[in-house]
This record gives structure tokens, sequence and C-alpha cells, in this order.
């Protein structure tokens, strides 16, 4: 009965409103380092995660490059990414600010364009680094839900306000709200 009374609702994006299903959908390099090189290292690093972006991209790079190497001194940082030695390289997969603490240069406009871009278009940027600079970005996307769309009018026609709740970056999240009719985001 006390359902009644509710005019919020408050929805996380990943496996709710989108499948869940991330899926690595653009690598971008540095002129000085190979697609194989970015894929066998983040990979690698990515495969020792259970987080869903992490997933997507161990996934992506093993379809591509084949079995992953195994991981020394893994770690992760909560929302931020990852970090671990592969092929005696300390690879850090992550958001620019969890490179940044490990003094991993993000100076590259080729690779700072390819961030900007996937984020305008609702994908997750993913930025790989070793021996102190960035070499790629990554990019994960996850579709939509087909129902969602036709839930979020459902709730705001019964005169309930969506809101969308995630720990993704702000473009993502807009952009993922305005495809199902949510006007407030929380990234």
């Amino acid at each position: 009965e006390s359902t009644r009374t509710i005019d919020t609702v408050v929805l996380d994006k990943t496996g709710t409103v989108t499948t869940g299903q991330m899926t690595l959908v653009q690598v971008t390099t540095s002129p000085t380092t190979t697609r194989e090189d970015v894929l066998a290292l983040a990979g690698a690093v990515e495969n020792a995660s259970e987080h869903p972006v992490a997933a997507a991209i161990a996934a992506g790079a093993a379809a591509e490059v084949g079995p992953l190497d195994e991981v020394d001194d893994f770690r992760s940082f909560e929302g931020r990414g990852v970090r671990g030695t592969v092929q005696g390289r300390v690879v850090t997969v992550g958001r620019p600010t969890l490179l940044a603490e490990h003094d991993i240069a993000v100076d590259d406009p080729h690779l700072n364009e390819a961030q900007a871009a996937a984020e305008e278009a609702g994908q997750t940027a993913v930025l790989v680094g070793w021996n102190g600079r960035a070499h790629a970005v990554l990019a994960v996307a996850d579709a939509i839900k087909p129902t969602s769309a036709h839930a979020i009018a459902r709730l705001t026609a019964l005169g309930m306000t969506p809101i969308l709740l995630t720990g993704d970056n702000q473009t993502v999240a807009d952009t993922v709200a305005a495809e199902v009719g949510i006007d407030t985001v929380i990234a």
C-alpha cells in the first residue's frame, strides 16, 4: 500500500537500463605502439578484474590476440581502474586520474581526441599506459535494453520521476538517459 506514495525511482544504469553486456568497440593507439601490444597488455591486466568493463576489454583482447598472459602484482582501484605487471611492464588501465596518480602522461592529442569522441558517443573510454606514457584509448559500450524507454515512459505516466544513477562518466550517463527519456542523472 505504501508504494502509492512513491514519487521517485532511482535506476542503476548498468544491467538495469542497459544490458550490462559491455563490448570493446574501438582501440586507438599512439604512433609508438601497436594495437596487438596494447590488447595483449591491457587485456591481460583487465582479465584479472571482475568489472564488466574489464571483462569486455579482456574478451575483446583475447578474441583478437589469443590467450592472455598472467599478471603479477595486480591491483584494483575501485571505480578508477587496474594496474599490474605483464611481460615485465607495469601497465595501468583506467581513468585519466588513475594514470596521473602513477605519473603516466596523457598528453598525446590523438589519444585525447579519441577519448573525447568515445565519451561524446556515450561510450566508456579507458586509457592504457606504461613506462610513463599513455599508449592507447579503449572504448567500451553497453547497449540499452529494448524495454527501457517503454518502462521509463510508463513510470513517468504513473507520476514518478525516474533518476539515472551510475558510476560511469557524465557524458555516457547523459547519452543513455536521453535515449530512454530520463531527465535527471547522477554520474
